[in-house]
């Protein structure tokens, strides 16, 4: 069984409820699912994963600073024929910016195969609720990048 882990930052809990939905559904999709967030997580645990999914909340149009000092702990891991994907919360505006894109630099400079775009959570104000039927949506999310896994190992 192919073994997944989403790592993420959270200042208000929506970043967390992203995560935690998208592993609900890697889990539907056959994956042995860990999750974390960044401060509690060890790095040398990262190469014993299949699947790293990396997600933070946007802060001034681009990743928090806890998320860019773990990205600058991990970059030099080198995890060829390993998946990744970058997911993030921000507000719905034009110019929210995007925490995701740094995410996604770092996974691919550590040779991670990017399986799936990025993935966005958009919350309503700056603490939160998230828009309507996003938890549900990223589940679903969770379940495709399972699936496309899944298929390109066969």
């Amino acid at each position: 069984m192919k073994k997944a882990l989403i790592l993420y930052d959270s200042v208000y809990g929506n970043t967390k409820k992203v995560a935690m939905s998208l592993s609900r559904g890697l889990e539907a999709g056959g994956l042995y699912v860990d999750s974390s967030s960044i401060e509690d997580f060890d790095i040398v645990e990262l190469k014993s994963y299949d699947i790293i999914g990396i997600g933070g909340p946007t802060h001034y149009h681009g990743a928090s600073k806890r998320m860019k000092s773990f990205l600058n702990k991990i970059k030099h891991l080198k995890m060829e024929g390993k998946y990744g994907f970058a997911f993030e919360t921000k507000g719905e505006f034009r110019l929210a910016g995007s925490a995701a894109k740094r995410i996604a630099r770092y996974l691919n400079k550590m040779k991670l195969k990017i399986v799936h775009p990025i993935i966005a959570g958009i919350v309503l104000d700056k603490e939160g609720p998230l828009k309507n039927a996003t938890l549900d949506l990223m589940e679903q999310v969770g379940l495709k990048i399972s699936d496309n896994v899944n298929k390109s190992n066969t």
